[in-house]
């Protein structure tokens, strides 16, 4: 294959697969081309050349700000899209297994980086905008805090067409997503009768795109929502910065206080918060440490149902939706952010 150049060149290939797929799937029912993936990332290193890369090493196409990586196992398969200083938006075109555990690795490995970990509104956007579809949900309940053997875990994953059959299933699905994580939705862009978009989003920032007739219009609907993100990190900072509170974490299950501070401690998992408890009670335990993502300081009042973050001086603010969705909506259900009141990261 030859190599991508331009920005113009990385389009053509994303808009010769979504075709391949249109075609295979009208001739034989089924997609075969390896479907688009697109990782929201948020930025704390500065330039891409500071950030590493997941395969190889960026090189630059001829827009500013876009790169495709070379040098690698896997060239011209991850292209980056750093116009936006905050909020990054990694393209993969390599297969799922492949791309994820990469992406996984360098983003393990390279501080300063982190997902977009969006909040239940967030993924839930399209709801009500014209012409979208919300096509199912995957539904998770890890119960990470307890040892695997005596876990409680839940995991559904339904999709559905037009139609919706098993009413006592759809049923159990509603009172499931407002009571759990909700890790994934599926939406889909129908105009004048035909699929425009089919993507699947995850709590993680992770988007596949299973389905799309063009690449301009499904770029501008990755862009939507990262862009969404950047300002709530913006709102967020500014309030940080400007007020004299904490963010708040309302939680629909209990936190199993003992077992949230052994984990804490060691700073294990995608929490990435190393904390030490200075204050203990029976329903509140009060923690200082470092956020592994910057290693800026925080500090976090966790109750059984609540929580208190603050993020002192200039420290990120990512740390709370992550806490949001990998703490709360994992372990602790449903989860809503305020911050004196108000509902944000909405």
């Amino acid at each position: 294959m030859a190599l991508v150049g331009t920005l113009l060149d990385f389009k053509n290939c994303v808009q010769a697969t979504f075709e391949g797929n249109e075609e295979s799937l009208h001739a034989f029912g089924k997609t075969y081309s390896t479907q688009l993936k697109v990782y929201l990332l948020e930025n704390n290193v500065g330039s891409p050349a500071d950030a590493g890369c997941p395969d190889g090493k960026w090189h630059p196409l001829d827009a500013e700000g876009w790169y495709t990586n070379r040098d690698g196992s896997y060239p011209d398969s991850f292209f980056l899209d750093a116009t936006a200083e905050r909020v990054w938006r990694v393209y993969s075109l390599a297969g799922a297994s492949e791309s994820d555990t990469m992406m996984e690795t360098w983003i393990g490995r390279r501080r300063g980086l982190d997902y977009c970990w969006l909040s239940r509104n967030q993924m839930f956007y399209w709801e009500h905008v014209p012409q979208w579809r919300k096509r199912g949900i995957g539904v998770q309940f890890a119960d990470g805090l307890t040892p695997e053997v005596e876990a409680a875990n839940l995991s559904v994953k339904v999709w559905h067409g037009a139609y919706r059959y098993f009413p006592d299933l759809q049923d159990i699905l509603e009172r499931a997503e407002k009571q759990f994580a909700v890790r994934s939705v599926r939406w889909q862009k129908v105009v004048n009768g035909s699929v425009a978009i089919s993507a699947e989003w995850y709590s993680n920032g992770k988007v596949t795109v299973n389905r799309g007739i063009d690449v301009d219009e499904v770029m501008a609907v990755i862009a939507e929502l990262s862009l969404r993100y950047g300002d709530s990190l913006g709102l967020a900072t500014k309030l940080r910065d400007t007020e004299a509170g904490a963010f708040e974490f309302v939680f629909s299950q209990q936190v199993k206080l003992d077992s949230f501070a052994d984990t804490v401690s060691m700073g294990k998992g995608d929490m990435k918060l190393w904390l030490a408890e200075v204050e203990s009670d029976r329903e509140l335990r009060r923690f200082r440490g470092v956020d592994l993502h910057t290693w800026d300081r925080i500090s976090l009042d966790m109750g059984t149902d609540f929580a208190y973050l603050t993020v002192p001086g200039r420290g990120c603010v990512n740390a709370v939706p992550r806490l949001a969705v990998v703490q709360g909506e994992d372990n602790a259900g449903k989860t809503a952010i305020f911050y004196d009141g108000v509902e944000i990261f909405a």
